[in-house]
């Protein structure tokens, strides 16, 4: 009894703060836009976040966690001697690492779909368990034909298991996202250093254990540990948020929780309820910033994709021994790990996402300006942790801002599998041109080329977005002054997407 009580009470506490919040978006013609978010939020509405961040972002964190490791521990296994065993030439071995992209971008679209589909439960830790399993199965490589074929399995798997960032734009409003994103994607760089700590104790202390090689080990036992956190994901991931909100879950028992969980949804611009409609796929393909903003982050994808599997060769090139080099890779990844949070935070709290995303641009390029100008060992590792302090801050803010500029579930999902098919397009061109060692001058080009092309999306980016929002606001006005009510707004995000009139992008 004294729960409903305290539920009723918090039910009208939040009902009369979100009714002030509607009256002044009304009173300043942005209805339902992104003001309400910048409002404080209420007692009991941080206490529901703080259970959503308890729960959530640390069963997302780690899938992002053994994606990284599972997809780029191919790297670690080449300095351990994989391409030696099974026989394969230069050619071969980044036609490998190329299958894996092919993969995960054939599937992205669908994959996000399925969150409508299916409970999230499922079709993450569905993905997770699947390239865990695949991760296994690489231990067992004797040949070409069978890496290729599993480099494609992975990469199908983990573009499915990629639908933790449209989850996240779900249960999260606009400029909570960008330190929630931090929270997850900081798995990446985390990653990269583990895998080459991991690798280093492996090398050191498995090789030639029960008859099995180094890297055969090291594809075994991460694999097992995907598999692992794949089940407990199953097991308590919670459910969308507007099916919390109309079913509760053990999480979030309390009609008031669940009452809040659907004021959030419509403050963060979603949908209760959204459905799959192919209409918005149309409205997506003539959205200018559908092109824009996979131009944007694809010019990171190229880098992400590269260094997750050429690091370790980077840094061997440089002069160092293997284990040397498995020890050394930690440190670029230190750097990009400590730049991600802080930046994360920095994004939510001033409340910007281009201008940061375009300083990320002009840290990554002064990095290879480094890489490219000196033969300096301590440098070059300088440059390496030039560019990663850069790059993953520009990832997580630009995942973010992507989530956020398209409304319509439909739209959203994609602009994140267009984002998908460049970024990993352009990691297929990182296999193919990071192939002249030991400077790399040809890989290095172009990735700062293909940043230099995205410097200037951002920008286009944050011209259109804030003039389109300049536009909305006079419309308001001019609606407001004669008396009237604007038509359309009789629609909602799903039939209009983000070019509904109360719509407002975060810039």
């Amino acid at each position: 009894m004294a729960h409903v009580e305290k539920d009723s009470t918090v039910v009208s506490e939040h009902r009369e703060k979100a009714v002030d919040v509607d009256l002044a978006c009304k009173v300043m013609g942005v209805e339902g836009t992104d003001v309400r978010t910048t409002l404080p939020k209420s007692k009991e509405e941080k206490a529901l976040v703080r259970k959503a961040d308890i729960l959530i972002l640390p069963l997302l964190s780690g899938s992002i966690l053994f994606a990284y490791l599972d997809r780029g521990n191919i790297g670690n296994a080449r300095i351990m001697g994989l391409q030696e065993d099974i026989n394969l030439s230069n050619g071969q071995y980044f036609n490998c690492l190329m299958m894996f992209f092919l993969g995960y971008m054939l599937v992205e679209f669908g994959a996000g779909l399925l969150l409508r589909i299916f409970p999230p439960r499922f079709v993450i830790g569905g993905a997770i368990l699947c390239f865990g399993t695949v991760a296994c199965c690489m231990a067992a490589v004797k040949g070409y034909a069978p890496l290729m074929i599993l480099r494609v399995l992975l990469g199908l798997a983990e573009g499915t298991g990629y639908n933790v960032y449209l989850y996240t734009s779900l249960w999260y409003k606009p400029y909570e996202l960008s330190k929630r994103t931090a929270a997850v994607y900081g798995m990446s760089p985390l990653a990269g250093a583990f895998s080459g700590l991991f690798a280093y104790g492996v090398q050191r202390n498995l090789d030639g254990a029960k008859g099995y090689h180094a890297w055969q080990w090291l594809f075994i036992i991460e694999g097992v540990l995907t598999i692992a956190w794949a089940l407990l994901i199953i097991a308590i991931l919670p459910a969308l948020p507007d099916t919390v909100a109309a079913k509760g879950s053990f999480i979030f028992p309390h009609e008031g929780e669940r009452r809040i969980i659907a004021q959030r949804m419509r403050e963060g611009q979603n949908t209760e309820g959204s459905k799959i409609r192919l209409h918005q796929v149309w409205i997506g393909l003539k959205d200018p910033k559908l092109y824009l903003g996979s131009l944007m982050i694809g010019g990171l994808g190229i880098i992400v994709g590269g260094f997750s599997v050429f690091l370790p060769t980077f840094i061997k090139e440089f002069g160092f021994s293997s284990l040397q080099t498995q020890l050394y890779s930690i440190i670029p990844y230190a750097f990009g790990f400590v730049s991600l949070v802080f930046m994360g935070f920095v994004s939510d709290y001033l409340k910007h996402k281009a201008w940061i995303i375009f300083g990320c641009f002009c840290v990554v390029g002064a990095g290879y300006v480094v890489l490219l100008a000196t033969t300096n060992k301590v440098a070059l590792m300088a440059g390496l942790c030039i560019i990663l302090t850069g790059l993953y801050p520009g990832v997580i803010v630009s995942v973010a801002w992507i989530n956020t500029m398209h409304g319509g579930f439909t739209k959203r999902a994609l602009a994140i599998w267009f984002s998908q098919i460049f970024i990993q397009g352009y990691s297929i061109i990182a296999s193919q041109v990071y192939t002249t060692p030991p400077r790399f001058y040809k890989g290095h080009g172009v990735g700062i080329s293909l940043c230099a092309l995205a410097m200037i999306s951002t920008a286009a980016l944050y011209v259109i977005m804030k003039r389109a929002n300049t536009q909305r606001e006079q419309r308001a006005r001019d609606f407001a002054a004669r008396g009237e009510i604007d038509p359309l707004m009789e629609k909602d995000f799903e039939d209009l997407c983000d070019f509904h009139p109360a719509w407002r992008y975060p810039l």
